[in-house]
C-alpha cells in the first residue's frame, strides 16, 4: 500500500535527482506546491513536505510569497573519483589513517592523493575543486590556515578535518578523544600512587587552546582536580621545561618532588627517555612517563613507553565516510563532529610509586 510518506519521498527524490542532474540551476524556481500536487496526484500537504525537506538539506530556499528556488550559490562539482589528503608532514610520520581512509574509498572506486600542507595553497583552489571530489585536511596550524579553510567553505567543496575541530565553522571533523586521553594517562598514574604529576608540552598551550595538545592538558587538569591534587603544571611551565634540551627539568623535578610525567605525545616522551638515560636518571625507578599516540617507536624504546593509543584507522575511516556524505550533498547544513575513544597501552615506563623523591 502506498503511504503518504512514500508519496512525499517520491517527490523529494525526483526533485533532488533533477537538481543534481543539472535540470535546475542556481536561483531557478521549482514547481509550486499546487503544481507538484497535481503532477504527482497528492495533497498539497504532501508536496509542501517534499519541498521543505529539500530546504532542510540546503538545496533550495523557501521564499514566502514567491515560491521555492534553487539556492543562490548552488554549483555542481563534476565527479573525478579522486580524493585529496593534506597532512602537515610526510607519510612516514603519519598514524595509520590511510588504511581507514582507503577502505572507504575502495568501496566508492576512488583514489587517494597525499600532499603536505605547504603544497596546499589558495592559488591551487580552482585546480583542487576540479581535480578532486573532496579534501580530508589535517591542520598544521589551524589558526593560520583558516583562510584556506574559508575559501573551501565558500566554494561549498566537500571538506573534512581530522585531528582538530573548528568551533563555529561549518566543517565536519573527526578527532581522538584527547580530553579522555589526558585524563586516562593522569588517572592511571594517580591510581598507581603518584601524587606529584607534571605535564610537558612542545606546543605553546596558551596560543592554541583548541589544539589536540591543549585538550590533553585539560584532561590532565580534570584528573588532578577529581582527586583533589594540587601542583598542576601551568601551561607556560609545561612548555618552558621542554626548551633548551630540558635544562630546567631536573631541578624542577627535585623541587616539586615529581614522581610522574604526562607528555603531549610519544615523540616528546622518547626524547625525554633519552635525556634521562644520559643523566643517569633511571626510568621508571625515579620517575614514570606516559606518552600519547602509540607510534611504532613507543614499543621499541628503552624502556618501552607506556602511552595513550589513538585508533588512527578508525579516525581515517570515519573521516572518509563523512567526506562521502559531503560529496553526496556539500550543502547539507548538519555538520557532523565525531570523537573516537582512546585507550591506555601499558608498558615499562610506568610503575607504582612507593615514596617521593628526596
Amino acid at each position: 500500500m502506498t503511504t503518504n510518506a512514500n508519496k512525499y519521498l517520491k517527490i523529494f527524490e525526483a526533485l533532488a535527482k533533477q537538481i543534481w542532474s543539472g535540470k535546475y540551476v542556481a536561483n531557478q524556481q521549482l514547481p509550486s506546491e499546487n503544481e507538484l500536487a497535481k503532477t504527482y496526484h497528492v495533497s498539497r500537504i504532501t508536496s509542501k513536505r517534499a519541498l521543505q525537506e529539500l530546504a532542510n538539506i540546503g538545496l533550495v530556499e523557501r521564499r514566502q510569497g514567491s515560491g521555492t528556488f534553487i539556492r543562490s550559490g548552488f554549483k555542481r562539482h563534476q565527479r573525478t573519483n579522486q580524493v585529496l589528503l593534506v597532512i602537515p608532514f610526510d607519510e612516514a610520520g603519519l598514524g595509520d589513517y590511510l588504511t581507514g581512509i582507503k577502505s572507504v574509498l575502495r568501496q566508492q572506486q576512488q583514489e587517494l592523493t597525499v600532499i603536505e600542507n605547504r603544497s596546499f595553497s589558495l592559488d591551487q583552489m580552482s585546480k583542487i575543486t576540479t581535480q578532486y571530489d573532496g579534501v580530508i585536511f589535517y591542520p598544521q596550524d589551524l589558526a593560520n590556515e583558516l583562510t584556506k579553510i574559508n575559501s573551501i567553505l565558500f566554494e561549498h567543496f566537500p571538506f573534512v578535518l581530522i585531528d582538530q575541530t573548528a568551533p563555529g565553522l561549518p566543517v565536519p571533523s573527526v578527532v581522538a578523544d584527547n580530553v579522555q586521553g589526558g585524563y586516562l594517562a593522569t588517572n592511571t598514574l594517580v591510581q598507581m600512587g603518584h601524587r606529584q604529576i607534571a605535564f610537558l608540552s612542545q606546543t605553546g598551550l596558551t596560543r592554541a587552546l583548541n589544539s589536540s595538545v591543549a585538550q590533553r592538558y585539560f584532561g590532565y587538569l580534570q584528573a588532578l582536580a577529581e582527586h583533589d591534587l594540587t601542583g598542576a603544571t601551568t601551561p607556560q611551565t609545561a612548555y618552558t621545561l621542554t626548551e633548551n634540551n630540558f635544562t630546567a627539568l631536573l631541578p624542577y623535578i627535585k623541587q616539586q618532588q615529581l614522581s610522574a610525567i604526562v607528555c603531549e605525545n610519544d615523540t616528546l616522551a622518547i626524547r625525554l627517555l633519552k635525556y634521562f638515560k644520559q643523566n643517569n636518571f633511571p626510568i621508571p625507578n625515579q620517575i614514570s612517563i606516559i606518552g600519547f599516540d602509540n607510534i611504532s617507536k613507543a614499543a621499541t624504546s628503552k624502556p618501552q613507553l607506556s602511552t595513550i593509543a589513538q585508533n588512527f584507522t578508525d579516525i581515517g575511516r570515519q573521516a572518509a565516510q563523512l567526506l562521502q556524505q559531503r560529496i553526496t550533498n556539500p550543502y547539507e547544513p548538519k555538520i557532523e563532529k565525531a570523537t573516537v575513544p582512546v585507550e591506555l597501552v601499558s608498558r615499562q615506563s610506568v610503575n607504582v610509586q612507593s615514596s617521593p623523591l628526596n
